[in-house]
């Protein structure tokens, strides 16, 4: 298929996708495709004849087969989005620019490896869900992540916060009040009899459920 074509037909599943997710309908008239691209009318025409979606009274939904697809297409933009927010450390702006443009030339091979690497983050840099990959259902680790929990790191260890995923909402109140925050650099002080952690001249101790729902990445 012609590059421009793929693109196009990949724009469009996502377009659906984001409207669907924040609770509102795709109408394809309103739809701009890419500069390049074919035509919506024509994109639209090529989706409903591979089955990958429906247009009725004006709306389009996304087939199962085109769920898939679109999910993918969200999954690479999303991972892409993380590496170069959280090891490039670009603005959550300008990492949405380069994902628009790395989502279409990952293949699944690199996407499986992007998102091992980063520890399989659950959210975007936006907070937006990354759909899971077999890689996240896999309880095998074929590569070590650059992203792990706090509890993974050895004393003496100096990291950053990349993420959070507090069980408890209040927790992540309790956690911001700290200065536990993404972005933040700290040193793993000790792990036992207490879990405690140095965030410039403060030490500060946490219970050992929450190190695992801090996410960090390990700084040379």
């Amino acid at each position: 298929m012609d590059k421009t074509w793929r693109e196009g037909l990949e724009d469009l599943l996502e377009r659906v996708w984001l409207r669907r997710e924040a609770g509102k309908e795709f109408h394809p008239r309103l739809y701009r495709p890419p500069v390049g691209s074919a035509s919506t009318e024509q994109l639209v025409e090529r989706l409903q004849a591979d089955g990958l979606l429906r247009v009725a009274n004006g709306s389009a939904e996304l087939t199962p087969k085109g769920e898939e697809l679109a999910g993918r297409v969200i999954r690479r933009h999303r991972l892409a989005e993380r590496l170069f927010h959280d090891l490039f450390r670009t603005e959550v702006e300008d990492s949405d620019t380069f994902a628009c443009r790395f989502e279409h030339i990952l293949d699944e091979e690199v996407t499986e490896a992007v998102c091992t690497l980063l520890g399989h983050p659950p959210t975007c840099p936006h907070g937006h869900r990354i759909p899971p990959g077999p890689c996240c259902r896999r309880s095998a680790r074929e590569v070590k992540p650059l992203v792990q929990p706090l509890d993974a790191f050895p004393p003496g260890a100096r990291v950053r916060v990349v993420f959070i995923t507090p069980r408890v909402h209040a927790r992540l109140d309790r956690l911001n009040a700290l200065g536990l925050l993404p972005g933040e650099e700290l040193l793993i002080h000790q792990k036992q009899p207490a879990f405690v952690i140095r965030i410039g001249a403060t030490e500060v101790a946490i219970e050992k459920d929450v190190a695992r729902e801090i996410y960090a990445l390990k700084l040379e």
